[in-house]
C-alpha cells in the first residue's frame, strides 16, 4: 500500500518530530493527542522545526485532532505516548478496532515489549515497533522490532516507510532495549560504577570517554537525557535481563533527591543559565571509596570492554547481527564506532582527523 497519510498519537517529543519528519517528506499528517493546548504546543514546535529546515511551507500538511476517530482514513499509525505499557495497550485497542488490517498500526517505544502491546489487541499481526531516535527529524536510524507474529508485509511495510522519510532501518529482535538502549546500559552503568568505586571522578570519566571519540561523556549525556529517564530505562532492562543491568546506587540516590539534570540545574553536575558549573558537591557525600584511581585509558578501556561484552551477548541471543549493531550505536547514539569495530582496534581512542 502506497503511504499517503499518517495518523500519529500523542503530540510530545517524539510525536512532534515525527510528525515534521512525515510532513516534511510530503505526507499528510494527522496528529492525535488528549487536549487541544498539547496539540497547540506541539504545532508550534514543529513550525520552528520546519523553519529551520526551510521547508514551513509543508506545516500546512499537517492536521490537529483531540479524537482517535479521526484517524480513519490514514494508510499507517504510529504511536508515541508515555513509555506506560497500560497506556500504550488501551490505545492500541482503540486503534484496532478503528482501523481494519491490513492497516499497520506501530508503536515507538524505546524499550517496552512489542509483543505485550500486540496481545492486547484483536489482530497482533499487523502490529509492530519502529522506534524513531531523538530529534526525529535528524537522527538517521530506525528500530525496527517485530514480535513474533508480525506479519512479513508488515515489516516490509515499515521498512520501507522507513527509508521513505530518509532513514536507515534496522529490524531487530523484540527483546529488552532492543539495540540502542539495551547496549547503552553498560556505558552509563560501567562508567558509574567507576565513579562508584573511586577509581575517577564525575569528569574524569567524562573526559576519557570523549577523548576515546565520543561527543559526550555518559555522566554529561545522562544530564541532558534526564537521570530519572535514564534510570526507568535500565530498570526495565533489569527486570528483563537480570542482575548486570541493576541500577547503581549513586543515581538512585541522587532520583530521589530530585537532582535530575538540566531539567532540574542539578544532576551529576550544577547548571546555571543552561551552562555546566562542576560537579554536584553532593556527589562526594554519597561515594563512599575514593580510592585507587585509574589512567584514561583504563577507563575508556573498562567501559568498551563491558560494551563489547553485552554486544557479544545480543548476537549469540539473535537479537541482530554484528554489522546492524554496529550501524545502530553509529546513527541511533552517535558513537564514533560500533563495539565490534572498535574491539577490531582493540580498544583504542579513534584518532579525529582534522577538516581543513
Amino acid at each position: 500500500m502506497e503511504i499517503k497519510t499518517i495518523g500519529i498519537v500523542g503530540s510530545g517529543t517524539m510525536g512532534s518530530g515525527i510528525a515534521q519528519l512525515a510532513a516534511q517528506c510530503g505526507l499528510e499528517v494527522r496528529l492525535c493527542d488528549v487536549s487541544d493546548k498539547l496539540l497547540t504546543e506541539a504545532e508550534a514546535r514543529i513550525l520552528r522545526g520546519l523553519e529551520k529546515m526551510e521547508v514551513p511551507a509543508a506545516f500546512s500538511l499537517i492536521r490537529k485532532t483531540t479524537q482517535v476517530s479521526s484517524l480513519k482514513g490514514c494508510d499507517f499509525v504510529v504511536e508515541a505516548v508515555s513509555e506506560d505499557i497500560v497506556v500504550k495497550q488501551g490505545v492500541f485497542r482503540q486503534l484496532d478496532a478503528l482501523l481494519p488490517p491490513p492497516l499497520v498500526l506501530a508503536t515507538n517505544t524505546s524499550s517496552l515489549p512489542i509483543r505485550k502491546v500486540a496481545f492486547s489487541t484483536e489482530n497482533p499481526k499487523r502490529i509492530i515497533g519502529m522506534h524513531f531516535f531523538n530529534p526525529a527529524p535528524l537522527m538517521k536510524l530506525v528500530e525496527v522490532i517485530p514480535h513474533a507474529e508480525t506479519s512479513a508485509d508488515t515489516i516490509e511495510t515499515v521498512l520501507s516507510l522507513a527509508r521513505a522519510l530518509g532513514k536507515t532501518p534496522v529490524q531487530c529482535k523484540d527483546s529488552p532495549g532492543f539495540i540502542a538502549n539495551r547496549l547503552a546500559r553498560p556505558f552509563y552503568l560501567r562508567s558509574m560504577l567507576l565513579v562508584s568505586q573511586g577509581k575517577a571522578t564525575v569528569t574524569r570519566v567524562d573526559q576519557a570517554i570523549r577523548e576515546g571519540g565520543f561527543r559526550m561523556g555518559p555522566f554529561e549525556l545522562m544530564d541532558l537525557i534526564g537521570l530519572d529517564v535514564n534510570l526507568a530505562i535500565t530498570r526495565v532492562l533489569f527486570q528483563g535481563l537480570g542482575e548486570r543491568f541493576k541500577p547503581v546506587p549513586l543515581q538512585e540516590k541522587l532520583v530521589e533527591m530530585g537532582h535530575l539534570g538540566h531539567k532540574t540545574s542539578r544532576g551529576f553536575y550544577l547548571y546555571a543559565g543552561g551552562r555546566s558549573n562542576g560537579e554536584n558537591p553532593m556527589l562526594s557525600e554519597l561515594i563512599a571509596d575514593k580510592s585507587s584511581p585509574a589512567d584514561m585509558a583504563t577507563l575508556l578501556r573498562q567501559v568498551l570492554q563491558d560494551i563489547y561484552e553485552e554486544a557479544n551477548r545480543m548476537v549469540q541471543e539473535g537479537v541482530a547481527p554484528a554489522n546492524d549493531i554496529d550501524t545502530a550505536m553509529k546513527l541511533g547514539m552517535n558513537w564514533p564506532l560500533g563495539p565490534f569495530e572498535w574491539q577490531k582496534q582493540n580498544f583504542r581512542p579513534v584518532v579525529k582527523t582534522k577538516t581543513p
